[in-house]
């Protein structure tokens, strides 16, 4: 260490494994990410008829295609505001 003096040195080294030892103490258990089954997850659906079953399909397809217009709507006016931006600032 050119600039720096050794207890500075001392103290980064302190700093470093301080920090480490905390970034170990959260990583290496591994049971603080999640928790591990031995038996498998049984989800209690309720159980549809075909015509239940397509009414669902159908109605998920109409909030995605409404959703996907209001996207369009919103992209579609932010570029004809920044086309307005550009149009008066070069004028």
């Amino acid at each position: 260490m050119a600039h720096g003096s050794l207890s500075q040195f001392k103290a980064t080294l302190e700093r470093k494994k301080a920090r480490e030892d905390k970034r170990r103490k959260t990583f290496e258990s591994g049971n603080q990410y999640f928790k591990v089954l031995d038996e498998q997850t049984e989800y209690n659906f309720p159980e549809l008829s075909e015509v239940e079953l397509e009414t669902v399909k159908q109605n998920i397809r109409d909030r995605l295609q409404t959703q996907k217009k209001k996207e369009q709507f919103i992209v579609i006016s932010i570029v004809v505001f920044l086309v307005l931006i550009i149009v008066y600032l070069a004028v």
